[in-house]
């Protein structure tokens, strides 16, 4: 088994990571892996956020993918703001159902 160490020396203020959780309905969610990839990811990264790796679960209930940021945990919260208020935000998911219907979103940090 492999033990990890008690703390890693990470500098945070260079990249910081959020992990975002939702709870989906399993009906829609190859529909929503395929919009995320096709108009949220580029939309991101187009402002500086890096799509690290998504996960969906084997009953497609559940979708948790870590994105990350070069900078400050404050100025990642300051691009999340401005992407969440953005015109650009709002017409890409404009008219889409509602995939989602329960989100955990939180900072995170690297241990391995």
């Amino acid at each position: 088994m492999t033990v990890l160490p008690e703390m890693i020396a990470t500098d945070t203020s260079e990249r910081t990571t959020w992990m975002r959780r939702y709870t989906l309905e399993p009906s829609l969610a190859d529909q929503f892996v395929q919009f995320l990839s096709q108009e949220v990811f580029p939309a991101r990264e187009g402002r500086g956020f890096t799509i690290e790796s998504v996960w969906l679960d084997s009953d497609k209930s559940q979708l948790t993918w870590f994105v990350s940021r070069l900078g400050s945990s404050a100025e990642f919260a300051e691009a999340e703001q401005a992407w969440e208020d953005s015109e650009e935000r709002a017409e890409i998911f404009a008219g889409k159902p509602q995939f989602v219907t329960g989100k955990d979103v939180r900072e995170v940090i690297r241990l391995r």
